[in-house]
């Protein structure tokens, strides 16, 4: 009943005041934030890896586990040598690691370009036809019809030196941003790993009508998981600044400004643009304690509202 009572006379005032000619507005508080101009996709890793190949038929037994870090020459496991069909264990030989670095048993084809070397001349118009094909290898390897058994020249393990840098690439369809070119510092903000930046270097770009690839060289990578693909964004540029819908702007005789909810009335004040984004808008020239008028085309200069948050 109390409730009632206070929600009527709220309605009552509520009327009253717009009836007084007050109109009723929605406003924003203005705070300071980050706007970012990314790009979102799916990145294919390119790290420097070595494949540590059998030197016969037969079967791995490991001593070693997935993504534990080994030094040059240490036994990642023994092959036992299979004679023909059978599985009878003639003999065994240990099997060392090549170089010092990340285990790991997943080999996808992809580490026979992961060489500084090759990365320097990579064509990225191909890369995209290469993936598909190294993906119908791994589908067809993935479908042996003895899994245990593995054939002569056929990759055991891959070492990875996480130490060094690896490439990304990434590659879409639609708007470019004009602002990366070759040499450009950008930041990479994995899916799985929200909380930390990678930072990375444009080395290479290919741009035609409607689609686009890209290269980044990444220093930073560190312990990143051993997956061959990863989604995420690449952070292009961002603006620091009060961020506001693009409605909340008004353009007004040459200048940008927007209407301020000032002692219950609309108060104009000018303010700069920095960037605009998405919907959003970046501006200076605010304090921290305004409150903005979010349609500002119902208002003008001096006009009596009255505030409603949402």
């Amino acid at each position: 009943m109390v409730k009632k009572s206070i929600l009527f006379i709220f309605l009552i005032c509520l009327v009253l005041k717009i009836v007084c000619g007050y109109l009723p507005v929605e406003v924003i508080h203005a705070q300071y934030s980050e706007l970012e101009n990314t790009l979102e996709g799916e990145f294919l890793v390119l790290r420097e890896e070595k494949v540590v190949t059998a030197p016969f038929r037969g079967r791995f037994v490991k001593v070693k586990e997935e993504g534990e870090r080994v030094a040059k020459n240490a036994v990642i496991g023994y092959l036992e040598k299979v004679a023909g069909t059978s599985l009878e264990k003639k003999s065994s030989q240990p099997i060392k690691a090549l170089s010092a670095g990340v285990i790991s048993y997943h080999t996808d084809g992809w580490e026979s370009i992961c060489h500084p070397e090759m990365w320097a001349q990579l064509d990225l118009t191909k890369l995209d036809t290469l993936r598909d094909f190294k993906a119908k290898i791994v589908k067809t390897t993935s479908e042996k019809i003895n899994p245990d058994v593995i054939e002569a020249g056929e990759g055991i393990f891959k070492i990875t030196d996480n130490l060094a840098p690896c490439y990304f690439y990434l590659s879409g369809t639609g708007a470019y941003p004009e602002k990366i070119k070759k040499g450009s510092s950008v930041s990479i903000r994995l899916e799985k790993e929200q909380d930390h930046l990678l930072k990375g270097v444009v080395t290479e770009l290919s741009r035609k009508t409607g689609s686009y690839s890209i290269l980044l060289k990444i220093n930073n990578v560190g312990s990143l998981n051993q997956n061959r693909q990863e989604k995420g964004e690449m952070i292009v540029c961002s603006y620091k600044g009060v961020v506001l819908p693009e409605k909340a702007l008004v353009f007004k005789e040459g200048k940008y400004g927007v209407y301020l909810f000032q002692k219950g009335r609309a108060g104009w004040k000018e303010v700069e643009r920095i960037a605009q984004l998405g919907g959003e808008v970046v501006l200076s020239g605010l304090m921290a304690d305004d409150w903005i008028i979010a349609d500002p085309h119902k208002v003008k200069e001096g006009k009596r509202v009255l505030r409603i948050n949402k």
